[in-house]
């Protein structure tokens, strides 16, 4: 009678396919792990240089596109700068234009009031008699003789006519400012007084603008 324990024939044979077959999966397995690894490796030299190339394509294009933003932007802040220079000289001709207008006009205004014109006018008659003292006072017979002269000499009516100064011009003479009532004509006249005949005009000079008022 044969001993169940101790093992036949049949079954070392068992075993030996056994091993066999766990052996020859393993090295299945390592095999496929290795494919697997060959592929994966294999995918990211293909696909993952060629991002990187994209990347950096990407990167030069950005770059260029800054490059060409910044230089737009040096030439349109130039422009401005050299727009602003112009408009600040544009500013400055005209201001000096504007003033040497000013002081010509001024000149011209200045040699208007000095054009004074010297006629050959007669006295206008006096009521006065005797040694003649110049009487200021208003409404005294000075004042209306020398507002009559004053008439004769500008060509202005008594009766539109605002006297504004009248005062010393020297010996014997008088110095009057006066223009029409509606203030838009302003003579400075010299007259003298001639004895026995009244106040003489000598000089007459239209003014650009009235200084008493």
């Amino acid at each position: 009678m044969k001993d169940p324990k101790k093992p036949t024939r049949a079954n070392n044979n068992r075993s030996s396919k056994t091993k066999e077959q766990a052996i020859t999966r393993n090295i299945t397995i390592v095999l496929v792990v290795v494919l697997i690894l060959s592929l994966l490796f294999l995918a990211y030299t293909l696909f993952g240089g060629g991002g990187n190339d994209d990347e950096n394509s990407f990167l030069d294009n950005s770059t260029e596109s800054s490059s060409v933003s910044s230089q737009s932007s040096e030439e349109e802040s130039s422009s401005e700068s050299e727009s602003s220079e112009s408009s600040e000289s544009s500013e400055a001709s005209s201001s000096q234009d504007s003033e040497e207008s000013s002081e010509t006009e001024s000149d011209e205004s200045e040699d208007e009031d000095e054009e004074a014109v010297e006629g050959e006018w007669e006295p206008v008659g006096t009521e006065q008699t005797g040694e003649h003292v110049t009487n200021y006072s208003e409404g005294s017979q000075d004042r209306i003789e020398i507002k009559r002269a004053t008439s004769v000499a500008t060509g202005l009516s008594e009766n539109d006519m605002i006297e504004w100064w009248v005062g010393n011009a020297g010996d014997q003479q008088v110095e009057t400012t006066v223009s029409n009532k509606d203030q838009t004509d302003t003579y400075r006249v010299v007259l003298k007084w001639v004895d026995g005949q009244g106040w003489q005009p000598l000089e007459v000079e239209k003014l650009s603008d009235n200084p008493y008022n």
